[in-house]
Formats: structure tokens, sequence, C-alpha cells
């Protein structure tokens, strides 16, 4: 499950009330656990959710509408540091570097090139609310350059892999040519024009509030790592009972499929994988510390038959169960 600043969400909900009926899908959205909870993040299809019912009952200018009612109050601690932040290219740079502190769907690219500096949004648009959100996006990084610079910048060029359906006020808005269907989501300045100082420039309040963020990542990193201590202690108890599935992880972890494998994905893990590790650990355990006969070891780590075991603990060490145990 991809997870969103519930701060963004609250925005985009209050443009949505004030400009129309937003009731029902309020109401389901009401029931999520997190915003029953008042969480600092919620998932991300809600958010996506709200983007398409806008798109859908208000007017086609919505991505402006919500990108530029955001200020950098509305992103906690990043938005601190985007204001104290020395130049306006930093302001890029420190997104570059604590996106997660916003939402953990996507990446930037940061590159400079014949006097521009170019910023890539790589993020998924298999849906409506993804392309408003990276519409949103653009426009919020513009908005917030002007903010903290007090100072009127406008990109060279912003392009879009999806079709966009408000094209003529995002050209509007950002006073320069916007390219549809494109190959990647870009925004282009003028590596000249990011050179401006912000207004609220203070390098030691900076440095606190970069300490603050990494302390910030750091929980967040907690969680996940927490998540693989959880998978490792499932897998382990559910073998003598047989290997469970992908499916049937997930579901016990309280997430979809697709979220775990992403979140291994992450950590350059495969499920496969990690469920192997864990059958070598605990049969090389047994092996060493247990008087268990080969047959009783292989049912342990979740094999029916003592000959399918003893192929695949040769695979995974090189050498057969009997011969691991007589070397140790």
């Amino acid at each position: 499950m991809y997870f969103v600043s519930y701060s963004i969400y609250k925005k985009a909900r209050n443009l949505a009330e004030a400009q129309g009926d937003p009731y029902e899908i309020i109401k389901r959205h009401e029931e999520s656990r997190e915003i029953q909870s008042n969480a600092k993040y919620i998932p991300a299809s809600l958010l996506y959710d709200l983007y398409e019912w806008c798109f859908d009952n208000l007017d086609d200018n919505f991505s402006v509408m919500q990108g530029t009612q955001m200020t950098a109050d509305d992103y906690g601690t990043l938005g601190l540091s985007w204001k104290t932040c020395w130049k306006a290219r930093e302001v890029l740079d420190r997104t570059l570097r604590f996106m997660t502190l916003i939402t953990d769907q996507g990446s930037l690219e940061i590159s400079d090139r014949d006097n521009l500096t170019v910023l890539k949004l790589v993020r998924d648009t298999s849906r409506k609310g993804h392309e408003i959100g990276n519409e949103v996006g653009f426009v919020v990084f513009n908005k917030i350059l002007n903010e903290v610079t007090d100072k009127e910048i406008r990109p060279v060029s912003v392009h879009f892999k999806h079709k966009v359906s408000s094209l003529g006020s995002l050209k509007e808005y950002f006073e320069c040519p916007v390219y549809s269907e494109d190959k990647s989501n870009l925004i282009v300045f003028k590596a000249e024009d990011l050179n401006m100082p912000t207004v609220k420039a203070d390098r030691s309040i900076n440095h606190f509030l970069t300490e603050r963020m990494n302390e910030e990542l750091s929980n967040i990193q907690t969680n996940s790592d927490q998540m693989l201590k959880d998978l490792h202690q499932l897998l382990k108890d559910a073998l003598p009972s047989g290997v469970p599935s992908v499916v049937q992880a997930a579901d016990h972890l309280g997430m979809s499929t697709r979220t775990l494998n992403r979140r291994l994905s992450k950590r350059g893990l495969t499920f496969r994988a990690f469920l192997q590790d864990i059958q070598k650990s605990t049969s090389q355990t047994l092996l060493k510390n247990t008087p268990q006969s080969i047959g009783e070891v292989a049912f342990q780590v979740g094999f029916s038959e003592q000959s399918a075991f003893n192929r695949a603990f040769k695979r995974w060490t090189g050498v057969t169960p009997i011969e691991y145990r007589k070397q140790v």
C-alpha cells in the first residue's frame, strides 16, 4: 500500500467540498482506519480516488487549483526546510532526498545540462488519479519555488507522459510550453533561476531540520524493518504446516500482495528468496543443534518429501544435509 501525507489529502478534500458535493466518497473514506485514527499518512489510493472525483465533477483546472493552494507549511518538516534552504535549487535537492516524508509512490531524478536543470518524476500512471497527481506535483514544485524565493520563477518547459486533459490551464499557469503524451514526466528550469536565494535562508535552522528529517526517515525505515521481522516470524512459524504462499503471507500482514512484493523489492528481495533463506538457515540450525533426523528437519522447514529437501539443501549450500551435519 503506497502512502501519502494526510495534509495533501486534506487540502484536496477542502477544495472538493468548497467546489462541489463529495459526500459519498468522503463517507467511504471516513471508514479508513488511518483517517479514523488521525494518522499522519494515509493510503495514497484515497487521494487518487478524490482526485478522480474532482476531475469528474469540478472544473478541468483542478490540478492547478490543488497545486497552487499548497504551501510549504503543508509539508511538515520538509516544508520548513524548504523555507530555510540557501538557494532555490536546494529545494529540489532536499525533496529528492526526503520525498518519502511526503509519499513513497514514485521517485525523483535531477540532472543538469546546457544551463538547464531537469527534474524528472518517475511515477505510475495506471489510473487517472495518478495522472492528476503528477500534474499537481509539478504545479506544487513551481509554486514552492516562487514562495520561498518571493520571485516569479517559471519553467522553460513541462512534459507529461499521459494525455493531459487540462492542457490549457496548465499552459496558462506555467507560462511555457506544456507537452502531453511525451516520453517522461519532466519540468525544466533555467539553472540561473534556481540559483536565486530564498528569503528566509538560515543554515543553522536548516541543519536542525535536516537532522529532524533524518529521524523521521529512520522511523519510516524502522516500520519497514518491522514488517520484515513480522514476515520472517510468520514464515518460520508456518513452515511445519506447509509453505505459505505470498498471497497468504500478505493477507496475514494486512496488505496486498503487490505491496508486500514492492516492499521486499525495495530491499533487493523477492518473496521466494526471502522464504528460501529462512528454510536454509532454519534447516542448518536444526542439523547443527538437534538430533532430529533428516526427514524431521525436512518437515520442519516445509518439505513433505526428504528427497526434495535433500536437493534443495544441496542447491543452497553445495553439500547434502548428511554431509553438512558431519562437517559441523
